[in-house]
């Protein structure tokens, strides 16, 4: 567990000031600060008051920049607290889907600082993206990748969104550089925990990234980018789990099945994928239908084989760019593996040979 930050944001008298709308304007004090999440890229804790705010809650969630220099370094080459920031701000409300009730956001472009606080999921259990996903997990996830995705799906709202990254060919030039550079670092350091056979798969994927990118789909909607067990909250009631979505650092307009293979790709083992895969996707594509998006299963599925390879750009990219830990080495071998394997099975490469 990180030393808690000394970062203003998580003191009494800022959130006295921040939370004065639903406070009913008292001096609040702190009873306890915890630090919560796995999060590499910024820093979360669970402040709990003596007493209760107006609205009944006993604690909120304070998200403030990471006290790693490397991840600061990362989240101004990414935008991430910048992406952030601006989801809560003009973008939640424009999708379905389930994230928590942000409480006040601030971010200033100058420092790269910010502050959010965001509702406390009291009893929600975190998903562990090294254990895996039950299905039930996974088929509620799914539903809200649906909820995510379908209101801006191909929409021209999107370009309104002047804060948003949105896929190009020419945005992913830089993703192609940054690969090229990353990719020897990776492989040294994960030439022990990841197959031989999938870092030979990586270093193709890198030399070929440019046909890659040509093959994506053209409709763009609501992405999140990293969505994955680590950063969705599940509770559990009457055999249904409800879930909430969180860490929105990554959000960007992109093909909605870069989510749905990131997801399944990087929530099960090998032998679960295989055996779920199209279950899920079919779940995913009969849900936008239900929200009447024109999508057609065979079109999806073949989305699904060539975007489950955004899981392995993620581990390749992530894993040198954030500050390194054990269970973040874990990670990072875990899902190289499942996507490398996803894409294999897949025969991914043939989509963009």
């Amino acid at each position: 567990m990180s030393a808690v930050s000394n970062h203003v944001g998580i003191s009494a008298d800022y959130l006295t000031r921040a939370l004065a709308k639903i406070s009913g304007g008292v001096n609040l004090t702190i009873d306890s600060v915890k630090s919560i999440g796995t999060g590499q890229m910024a820093e979360s804790y669970r402040v709990i008051f003596n007493e209760p705010l107006a609205s009944g809650a006993e604690s909120v969630v304070v998200k403030v920049p990471s006290q790693n220099e490397n991840s600061r370094g990362a989240s101004r080459a990414t935008r991430c607290y910048e992406l952030e920031t601006n989801f809560y701000a003009n973008l939640r409300e424009h999708v379905k889907v389930a994230a928590p009730d942000c409480l006040h956001v601030w971010y200033d472009a100058t420092s790269d600082d910010f502050v959010l606080v965001l509702e406390d999921i009291v009893g929600a259990t975190q998903g562990d993206q090294i254990s895996g996903a039950t299905m039930q997990q996974a088929e509620a996830a799914i539903d809200e990748l649906v909820k995510l995705h379908y209101p801006l799906w191909g929409s021209e709202k999107l370009n309104e969104f002047n804060w948003l990254p949105k896929h190009s060919v020419t945005s992913a030039a830089g993703t192609s550089q940054l690969l090229k550079a990353m990719f020897p670092g990776f492989a040294k350091r994960f030439a022990s925990t990841v197959s031989a056979e999938i870092i030979s798969l990586g270093a193709r994927l890198v030399e070929n990234f440019d046909r890659y990118i040509a093959a994506f789909p053209d409709v763009l909607t609501v992405a999140h980018r990293d969505f994955r067990l680590d950063n969705l909250l599940f509770s559990e009631s009457e055999k249904h789990f409800d879930v909430k979505v969180v860490d929105w650092q990554t959000v960007g307009a992109m093909p909605g099945a870069c989510d749905l293979g990131y997801f399944i790709g990087a929530s099960f083992s090998v032998v679960d994928r295989r055996n779920n895969e199209q279950s899920l996707v079919r779940r995913y594509c009969t849900g936008l239908q239900a929200r009447n998006i024109g999508v057609d299963y065979q079109d999806i599925w073949a989305q699904y084989r060539l975007l489950g390879t955004s899981g392995y750009i993620m581990a390749i990219v992530a894993s040198m760019l954030v500050k390194q830990t054990d269970r973040g080495d874990a990670m990072f071998a875990v899902m190289a593996n499942r996507h490398g394997q996803q894409m294999l099975d897949l025969e991914t490469e043939k989509l963009f040979a």
